[in-house]
Order: structure tokens, then C-alpha cells, then sequence
């Protein structure tokens, strides 16, 4: 997907704008019935670039630190902290040209495996609102399995990627540990806390991660 939407861009059949405008719409006309997020972001920072990325729409899980973004590791305790500094990986995903359009839910500080425990509530599977997501990145599973993002960014410390990625039907990868910078992610278990992704294909997947 993320290569045809780079086509699509590049021939100019459709434009990045639309692109993000209708992923923040489907972020704010799903939020009732998913609640995959936290924060959504209705002028997102964009910043060019020849990446494969360059202009699509991206979520980030809440438990890794935008500057100037609320993110709150879907924890009360931290309902009102705006870090000053990006993640190493969000970093990489700006200069790539991503966009972020949204923070997406998870389990309380990425502590359980459920996509229950939220400080904002349950996070509702989009195949079946009767059935889990998992956790704990369940917002991000949610929002790829909607159809709001062709990619989210998540978290994988126990099986976080991989649980909702198996319950909502995408592709969830956990690089091996120390591919990706953990730095500015939110702490559970350091020696075992690995950032990663969720996507609809195998190959969306390695494009990410070749940018992270």
C-alpha cells in the first residue's frame, strides 16, 4: 500500500493534503465506536522528503514522546504531560516525511494485553466490536485494521505488537531488539522493550522499518 500511495503521490493523482484530511476524518468518525485514540492531531507537522513515507499519514501508540504532543501512555498519571523532545524514532519518521495525524491508545503505560485498560476506555476491535483488540498496542492495530492509517507505530515488550496485530488482522513486526532506538520510549521493561510496527503487508512493514 505504501508504495502505491508514493505513486499515486509522485504522479500526482492524489495529494498529500487529501491523503491526511481524510485520515483525520475517518480518526474522528471512528472515535465513538473504536476509541483507538488519545490525541488527534488536526494540523499535523509536515516536512518533505524523497522516503517512501514522504506525505502519508502515520499514528504513533502514546507511549513514545512527541515534542509538543500530548502523550500520555493512556495513563492517568500522566494526563497533562507534553514532552519537549521526540523519540529517536519519531525523529526518523519526520525526516522521512511522515505524518502523524494521531497518538492511539493502549494499554495503561503498555501494561497488559487486552486493548481494556486505557485511561480513555476499552479500545474496540473494527472487524467485531464485540471481540478484543489485544494490547497492548491496540490503538494502533485498531487504526490499521480500519483503515484510517496504511501504517501505525507501536511497541512490542511481551507480545504488544503482535497480540492485536493477531486479533485485528494486519501485519505486526518486532524488529529484533536494538534495530530500533527505544529512546523516548515510555519505560516497562528496558532490556526487552522494542518499537515496531503495524501494517497491512509484509513489504509496508520492511519499508518502515528500513526508516526507523
Amino acid at each position: 500500500m505504501i508504495k502505491n500511495l508514493h505513486e499515486k503521490l509522485i504522479n500526482k493523482e492524489i495529494t498529500s493534503e487529501d491523503l491526511i484530511k481524510e485520515a483525520i476524518l475517518k480518526a474522528e468518525n471512528s472515535q465513538k465506536e473504536l476509541n483507538a485514540f488519545v490525541t488527534i492531531i488536526n494540523d499535523p507537522e509536515k516536512q518533505e522528503s524523497d522516503s517512501l513515507l514522504s506525505g502519508i499519514p502515520v499514528a504513533v501508540k502514546d507511549n513514545l514522546s512527541t515534542k509538543g504532543i500530548l502523550s500520555t501512555g493512556s495513563s492517568n498519571t500522566l494526563k497533562d504531560y507534553i514532552p519537549y523532545f521526540d523519540a529517536t524514532a519519531i525523529k526518523k519518521l519526520k525526516a522521512s516525511g511522515a505524518v502523524i495525524i494521531g497518538k492511539t491508545a493502549l494499554d495503561e503505560l503498555g501494561m497488559g494485553g487486552t486493548g481494556l485498560i486505557a485511561a480513555t476506555g476499552p479500545v474496540k476491535n473494527p472487524w467485531n466490536q464485540n471481540k478484543i483488540t489485544g494490547g497492548s498496542s491496540s490503538g494502533s492495530a485498531a487504526a490499521v485494521a480500519a483503515g484510517i492509517v496504511p501504517y501505525a507505530i507501536g511497541s512490542d515488550t511481551g507480545d504488544s505488537i503482535r497480540i492485536p496485530a493477531a486479533h485485528c488482522g494486519v501485519v505486526g513486526y518486532k524488529p529484533t531488539y536494538g534495530m530500533v532506538s527505544r529512546f523516548g520510549l515510555f519505560a516497562f521493561a528496558s532490556s526487552l522493550d522494542t518499537v515496531g510496527v503495524l501494517t497491512t503487508s509484509v513489504e509496508d512493514a520492511a519499508i518502515v522499518i528500513d526508516q526507523i
